[in-house]
């Protein structure tokens, strides 16, 4: 089996180190979670050049921020490789990467899993089972580096699906960034002032499962929606014409019509979830 090593070990970098069946070796920049991951039996490099120089695949774990800093730093110590360095992702919006060393061979990927929470502390080796996991190779990859990739995303359990960035970045605006979005309005939208404890107080399982991911960390939410503003601004404009199509419907007191709504929906999570 290749070697696998892991940068930033948050709650999914962490969940890839946890979930293979070898030990990875990981680096973070976290001292605590370099800790906590020396306790769990996961080797830790003393350094991001160590790192890249004992792996032969390396998942960059960082957040949105931190990415294109990190990736310089990997690239330059890729360059004293004898061999090329398969490194891949996870962030949920494919955005353009510049691979200017030769010895690292880059493949955006997006594993479809997580939770409200974050952190190594909160990593879980389970978390992608049964999940997809997008894969986007350029076409300058060749076979041989993407089966390497494809072949140690599978020790987690997944199902790979490939497509193209920009159909990736539309799909999850649809399913992943605007749930977040639907979350964080739901909340906003109970009364913040003393009222606000008789509300929640009746709030029941519906409730709590449409809103869960607006316990997510505010900046990693708002650095998916921001990083893929224009996709966003699509499936708001789509939910704002089905929330205008509701919102007639109970106006003109049409009760069949709003019983056509939600059995045209039941319909369509029934078929495809």
């Amino acid at each position: 089996m290749a070697s696998i090593g892991v940068v930033g070990i948050g709650l999914i970098g962490g969940s890839i180190a946890k979930g293979l069946p070898e030990p990875a070796t990981v680096f973070d920049s976290d001292s605590k979670s370099l800790e906590l991951a020396r306790a769990e039996g996961l080797r830790v490099a003393g350094s991001l050049n160590e790192l890249v120089n004992t792996v032969d695949v390396l998942f960059i774990g960082v957040p949105f921020e931190a990415f294109d800093s990190v990736f310089a730093e990997v690239q330059a110590a890729a360059a004293t490789r004898e061999k090329p360095l398969v490194v891949s992702n996870v962030l949920s919006v494919m955005l353009p990467v510049e691979v200017t060393e030769p010895n690292v061979v880059f493949i955006a990927g997006h594993p479809m899993a997580g939770t409200e929470h974050s952190g190594f502390e909160n990593a879980v080796g389970e978390l992608f089972e049964r999940a997809t996991w997008v894969l986007a190779p350029t076409a300058d990859v060749d076979r041989e580096h993407f089966a390497l990739l494809a072949n140690t995303v599978k020790l987690l359990g997944v199902e790979i699906v490939v497509t193209e960035p920009e159909q990736h970045n539309a799909i999850v605006a649809q399913i992943s960034h605007l749930p977040h979005v639907l979350a964080a309005a739901q909340i906003l939208a109970v009364p913040e002032d003393d009222k606000a404890d008789s509300v929640y107080g009746l709030a029941a399982s519906s409730f709590r499962d449409s809103t869960r991911v607006a316990s997510t960390k505010a900046e990693l939410t708002a650095a998916m929606v921001n990083n893929n503003r224009e996709e966003v601004l699509h499936a708001l404009a789509k939910l704002r014409g089905s929330l205008d199509a509701f919102e007639e419907l109970l106006r003109a007191g049409d009760d069949r019509g709003v019983v056509d709504l939600f059995a045209r929906a039941k319909k369509q999570r029934d078929e495809h979830l």
